[in-house]
């Protein structure tokens, strides 16, 4: 297929971030919140409440804003690696609770060190790396990926192997009596844990009502909001550079856990962008685009991941699961302050130009534009990919496709420019 040039994403004019400086607060904790989901749909705030444990403990040991923010989304992306389409790393962890089983299970064994390369590739995300690569190393060294021992551990990874264990712990014994489950990690402090920082958490425990913060998913939720508020922050994703491959990033997630297709946004922002500029959008609009493209199967990360891989026949609930999936990138997005717009379009790329499409069956016009190129790049992805219903078709097949769908599924005049200028 011949693209146009501009329409490449490396040639795009990178902008000026205007994000406000919650952003990053409210992107990562609403994104982390959503990939934890159970099947149901059910919060399971694994990682809110290690980084409200793990935000307790920093705050007592007096470290500096810079500090504690950086231990506030190293404690948020901690299991970032460990988003599997079948379950959650929590799922593995609680079923193998030993550390001599968890190093023995692949899965468990390298979650930290997927989640330090997801995150290592931004630079101001350096430290956050570290941190989330380290944070199943043992005081002792007996801990995993690398065997590193004591001080040679970051602070902030030592912090949240106290915060992950504690998490654990209650999850699996659910016992009400404190006393029973500090007795219970007590007996890996100087192991698994640093022994000073166990002794900060039994005394924000007895006499700080530390657990009562993550006691129901009421108080997580209240705190975390508080917290948040604390965590504002104009660095890590401050330039429209490092937001733009942090939102690559999430889209990686997303279509590896749930498309045959790894690139799948990848492509869908190419071809919307291509879209985009032949219709002589204007610059900042065609980066709102490229960004929706790149998060519109973020809701698919949400609940029963598994079923975007079925092959066989899908079920009226399974079929209901796969139709919610712009409605819950929606939800994700619009509570993330800065992303309404982006959000709005990823909400309608699956409307059809006729009216038959969802989740409100809007027609024509009343579609927004930038949902009528995204349904359009979405779909010509979809037919020149592999799928596990269907093998994949040439491009002038795609566009023939598109071409006989015009007016039904797509706006006739945007196929019309996208078919014109993209040449077989």
């Amino acid at each position: 297929m011949a693209i146009n040039p501009k329409s490449r994403l490396t040639h795009l004019p990178i902008q000026d971030v205007e994000f406000p400086s919650s952003f990053a607060a409210d992107f990562i904790s609403e994104f982390v919140k959503a990939a934890e989901l159970d099947n149901d749909g059910r919060g399971i705030y694994h990682s809110w409440k290690v980084c409200l444990i793990s935000c307790g403990i920093g705050k007592k040991l007096n470290l500096d804003k810079n500090d504690l923010r950086e231990l506030f989304f190293a404690s948020l992306l901690h299991d970032i690696g460990g988003i599997m389409a079948d379950c959650h790393i929590i799922d593995l962890l609680t079923q193998i609770p030993d550390v001599y089983g968890q190093k023995g299970n692949f899965r468990i064994f390298v979650h930290p060190h997927r989640s330090e390369t997801f995150l290592g590739t931004f630079p101001t995300f350096r430290r956050i790396s570290e941190a989330v690569g380290a944070h199943h190393e043992f005081y002792d060294g007996s801990g995993f990926p690398k065997g590193l021992k004591g001080d040679q551990i970051p602070l902030l990874a030592r912090i949240i192997r106290v915060a992950d264990a504690v998490e654990v712990a209650s999850r699996l014994h659910q016992s009400e009596n404190l006393d029973d489950l500090i007795s219970l990690l007590g007996i890996s402090s100087g192991e698994e844990f640093d022994p000073a920082l166990f002794d900060v958490f039994v005394d924000l425990a007895v006499n700080g009502g530390l657990l009562d913060a993550v006691s129901s998913d009421e108080a997580v939720e209240a705190n975390m909001l508080s917290l948040k508020k604390e965590m504002k922050e104009h660095y890590l994703l401050s330039s429209s550079d490092t937001l733009n491959r942090f939102f690559k990033m999430i889209a990686a997630v997303s279509d590896n856990l749930t498309s045959s297709e790894t690139d799948h946004s990848l492509h869908v922002a190419e071809t919307a962008v291509q879209i985009a500029y032949l219709m002589n959008l204007d610059e900042r609009e065609i980066l709102a685009i490229r960004w929706a493209a790149f998060l519109h199967d973020i809701g698919k990360l949400a609940g029963n991941r598994s079923v975007y891989r079925k092959k066989e026949k899908l079920s009226d609930e399974e079929w209901r699961t796969v139709t919610a999936h712009a409605q819950k990138s929606y939800d994700i997005l619009n509570g993330v302050s800065g992303m309404d717009k982006i959000a709005y379009y990823i909400l309608y790329h699956h409307e059809n130009y006729d009216g038959t499409g969802y989740p409100d069956g809007l027609k024509g016009e009343k579609i927004p534009l930038a949902s009528r190129i995204l349904r359009i790049a979405d779909a010509f992805d979809a037919i020149t990919s592999n799928r596990p219903y269907r093998k994949k078709k040439q491009q002038t097949e795609a566009l023939n496709e598109l071409k006989k769908c015009a007016g039904r599924q797509f706006d006739p005049h945007l196929v019309e420019v996208f078919t014109k200028y993209t040449l077989p």
